[in-house]
């Protein structure tokens, strides 16, 4: 198991980075590329991290490529900080890019986060992890960088639509997504557990 100690200093893992590691963040990934620390096979549990070792995990694109979503929440949850975050970003099932990588597994909507948060009203609840739903959120264009850079011009953002979307997001996943196709969906949880 890698030890992470960082001094005074936000302790970040980056799952699945690929070759868009986060700055300052250690990269996970199962592809062995330069900006890589750990290389390991992330359908094999547990990761090679000590529990409570991170006080960020960024899920860039990669949770819907693993087996078992629920596996990987459990883990998500055991690597990160009681008060921790977990950022998870992910193509919503009515974007073009859900389906385009062959590798996809999984695809998310605005309330596929609810069967593990427990501030959700979903009825039934996966595995033993608990978080907080802090944000969730459909856009329509990459909007998320984690990193401090601004976003893109988003004319959806501007024209109010994504607010529309995210104020009614049953009504627009049920009647309008097959028209009007959304790109992604992120959330941000919070751990909650007692160390």
């Amino acid at each position: 198991m890698t030890s992470v100690t960082a001094a005074g200093k936000t302790a970040v893992l980056d799952v699945g980075c690929g070759r868009h590691k986060i700055s300052d963040a250690i990269g996970i990934d199962r592809c062995k590329f330069p900006e890589v620390d750990v290389v390991h096979d992330l359908d094999q549990y547990p990761w090679p991290f000590e529990d409570n070792a991170f006080d960020r995990v960024i899920c860039r694109h990669s949770l819907a490529h693993l087996y078992s979503v629920e596996a990987a929440m459990e883990e998500l949850y055991r690597l990160t900080k009681p008060a921790g975050i977990v950022e998870i970003l992910t193509p919503h099932f009515s974007s073009d890019n859900a389906f385009t990588d062959i590798t996809s597994r999984c695809f998310f909507g605005y309330r596929s986060m609810d069967y593990f948060c427990v501030n959700r009203p979903m009825k039934y609840k996966y595995g033993s992890c608990r978080f907080v739903l802090k944000e969730v959120r459909i856009s329509f264009l990459d909007a998320y960088t984690f990193d401090g850079q601004h976003r893109r011009f988003n004319p959806f953002a501007i024209l109010g639509l994504e607010w529309l979307i995210n104020r009614y997001p049953r009504s627009y996943e049920h009647f309008v997504s097959s028209i009007l196709r959304a790109n992604e969906v992120y959330y941000r949880l919070e751990v909650l557990k007692q160390c």
